[in-house]
């Protein structure tokens, strides 16, 4: 398993730094397939005995939202968010009339689409590349302290219905790590941010980060799935290791228009 999931990161970090790299449209087209692939995988998750058209038709719908998101003046992807929190209330509850109205179908489109395109708006903003940085910095310091930290000197269980190895201890020790991660990423790239913002991404997107792993693990737990694929060895599938940032993207999006510029 450690083999696998350092093999697949050997070949995906420097595939992610291209990502970073590339013109916006490359990166924004690259992004739409993989929410497109995430679609896909919490479709077939959800009704592995449908047809694969079933799954789809999530990922064509899924790749259009993304699409609209970066391409249409007047579309806001925020717009659809009180969707995706209705249907994962039903849903997560079990809510018959969710499920006999293809409420998985539903989910599997605007889960990935609506909060995946914000990386694409992301890119879009003045200093957007660094901003991506900024991002995945204080994404991966909060999933890596949490888990340092939660391994060391986890004592007491934070929500063991929906994650069982989840600490309260692993919790603070991702947000310190992630805060930390917030300001030096911050400093690093240049970009131009008001005390405040610097203050209020470093306090909010860590906990932001955390709750998106959480809510991705309720998912699998009601889909009662290990991962939501086998795409990525050792590490399950896309949407496995896009669960934070599917949060923290939109989160640092509105953080940085609202306080930022």
């Amino acid at each position: 398993m450690l083999r696998q999931r350092l093999a697949v990161a050997a070949v995906g970090l420097p595939l992610l730094v291209l990502l970073l790299l590339a013109p916006e449209r490359a990166f924004s087209a690259i992004v739409t397939l993989l929410l497109a692939g995430a679609a896909f995988e919490v479709a077939r998750a959800a009704e592995p005995e449908r047809p694969h058209a079933f799954a789809v038709g999530a990922a064509v719908a899924a790749a259009l939202i993304v699409a609209a998101s970066r391409s249409l003046d007047g579309f806001e992807p925020w717009t659809l968010l009180p969707a995706v929190a209705l249907l994962l209330a039903l849903l997560l509850r079990g809510d018959r009339f969710a499920v006999a109205a293809s409420g998985w179908w539903l989910l599997a489109v605007l889960y990935p689409a609506v909060l995946g395109a914000h990386f694409a708006l992301l890119r879009l903003l003045d200093d957007g590349q660094s901003w991506l940085v900024v991002l995945l910095a204080i994404t991966f310091a909060t999933d890596t302290g949490a888990y340092a930290v939660g391994r060391l000197t986890g004592r007491h269980l934070m929500a063991p219905r929906i994650s069982p190895k989840k600490t309260w201890e692993g919790a603070a020790g991702g947000f310190a790590f992630g805060a930390a991660a917030a300001v030096a990423s911050i400093a690093a790239t240049g970009v131009e941010a008001a005390t405040v913002a610097v203050a209020a991404i470093a306090l909010a997107v860590p906990v932001v980060a955390e709750l998106g792993d959480l809510l991705e693990s309720a998912i699998k737990r009601r889909l009662d799935v290990k991962d939501m694929s086998h795409l990525l060895p050792g590490h399950g599938g896309l949407l496995d290791r896009l669960d934070s940032l599917l949060l923290t993207g939109p989160a640092l999006y509105w953080l940085i228009r609202w306080l930022a510029t």
